[in-house]
This record gives C-alpha cells, structure tokens and sequence, in this order.
C-alpha cells in the first residue's frame, strides 16, 4: 500500500512539474529539510495559525502560492478532536495524510456517518467546488496540493462557519 501511494504521489509531483515547465511557470527551491511529517525545516517558512480555517490549525506553505500560477503545496497540522465545517475550494485538491487519522467526506453538512477514514500514505482528490468536511481523530498532518491561481482558498457552506467574518 505504502508503494502504491508513493508511486501516485510521485506521478502527481511530475505531472505538476511537467505542467509547471509546459507553462514556463517558474517554480522556487526552497531550503527544505524533513526529520518527520510535522517536523520541517526551511528557510523563512514557519508553522503559523491560519486565518481561514477554525483556531487551533496550523499551516506552513512548502512551494509556490494559491494565489500565484502553478503549482502550490502547503501542509496542515490538525490537532485530535478538529472539525472543519463543509467548504469547498475552486480548484482540485491532492491530499496525502503524512500523520495520523484523518476522517473527510464529501457533502453540505457535517455528517459523521458519511466520514471516511485515511491513514498516513493514504491519498485523496477532492474536485474543484466539491463541498466536503473532516475530523480528525488524532494529531494530523496533511499535505495539500493544488494549482493557482486561486482567488479565494477556502468557501463555507455556511458563512456563519467562516472565521475570516
């Protein structure tokens, strides 16, 4: 299984390079080291509180900007217990859970029936404009990709669910 998800991850990473080339988009190297999934070391990027999701969720952007062209990869760190309400994003999301247990499902309202457990080295893709929610059963640490430009990351189902209102 850890092969079969490896093996998608990369193919996804050379379609993403590729299609970044095809564009003559530039992509940035960074300085990244890894000593485990939550444990990232660059240059200037930080684990910091987001402002479009719940409190207690952090992020840290790994390439590029949804707001910029081309590809973007960032990472999540999702305490046990989070719940992030139904949302949707404009474009097509790649997430691989690198850290603990990960529940998502597609639909409008939050319903823990319908939830879908994933585990490190499980993959997903949510579809542009999907509404979809998660839990998290345990700390978690998901990387999320997509590609931009993105002029607004993350829609509500329900506004009253939107921290940035």
């Amino acid at each position: 299984m850890k092969i079969l998800a490896s093996l998608a991850l990369a193919s996804v990473a050379t379609a993403w390079i590729t299609t970044a080339a095809a564009a003559d988009a530039p992509i940035e190297p960074i300085d990244l080291m890894m000593s485990s999934p939550d444990a990232v070391v660059a240059t200037g990027k930080e684990w910091k509180e987001t402002k479009t999701a719940p409190p207690g969720m952090k992020m840290i952007m790994i390439l590029g900007s949804p707001d910029q062209p081309g590809p973007y990869i960032f990472r999540a760190q999702i305490p046990a217990g989070y719940k992030l309400p139904p949302h949707r994003h404009m474009d097509e999301r790649n997430v691989v859970v690198l850290k603990g247990n990960y529940w998502s499902a597609i639909g409008e309202s939050f319903e823990q029936a319908k939830l879908k457990k994933f585990t490190p080295g499980n993959f997903y893709i949510t579809d542009a404009n999907a509404p979809h929610f998660s839990w998290a059963e345990t700390d978690v640490v998901i990387q999320e990709m997509g590609i931009g430009p993105v002029s607004n990351p993350i829609e509500y189902v329900r506004p009253e669910d939107d921290p940035r209102k």
